[in-house]
């Protein structure tokens, strides 16, 4: 497949809309990922276009995401070293140290992040902070703990640390969500 991977996904019952990412293997050893990303949420139509690099290890080492909703336009770049040091539109966010994932609510793709990055045998957990930016206009940008268990072949449960959220995900061979109950579902 030349290094070159496209998923589409369809928003469902929590909002509707649809996603499309491309995935394109980098000389690094990681991936570039391009995406786009469009809804309606609670009545407020939004979109946006992200562009991920993730390292080898699937770390993440820059995001820039940019979008629009009812409230105006929005955009975040984010940067790290592949150790847990981070930027946010050029200026260090030390509340981000440690973390090695980004995890964007308006899109299912950056599962893939810590799906891949962590590697979990069968009934392995999997712990890590990730940099967590909310709703689909991305001005929630906050540091939240995450768990990941495989509790199957292509079933990994997905737990936000300490809070009330959790959700069974079923991804394909390569770590792509197929079935995200709730919110999406894959399409292509």
């Amino acid at each position: 497949m030349s290094g070159v991977r496209i998923a589409a996904w369809q928003h469902v019952e929590g909002r509707r809309g649809f996603e499309v990412a491309r995935l394109q293997a980098a000389e690094d050893g990681g991936y570039r990922i391009d995406g786009h990303s469009t809804g309606e949420d609670e009545g407020m139509g939004w979109g946006m276009h992200y562009a991920l690099h993730v390292d080898a290890s699937w770390a993440t080492r820059s995001l820039d995401a940019a979008g629009f909703a009812e409230d105006g336009p929005w955009s975040i770049s984010l940067a790290a070293d592949g150790a847990g040091a981070w930027t946010r539109d050029g200026v260090a966010a030390p509340e981000f140290d440690g973390c090695l994932d980004v995890d964007m609510v308006s899109t299912v793709l950056t599962n893939t992040l810590a799906v891949r990055r962590l590697g979990l045998e069968v009934e392995g957990s999997g712990t890590l902070d990730a940099v967590w930016i909310g709703t689909p206009a991305g001005r929630e940008v906050e540091r939240m703990p995450q768990r990941y268990t495989r509790v199957g072949i292509r079933g990994f449960r997905f737990e936000v640390v300490g809070g009330d959220f959790e959700a069974d995900l079923e991804i394909d061979e390569f770590g792509l969500v197929l079935i995200y109950p709730g919110l999406a579902q894959r399409v292509a």
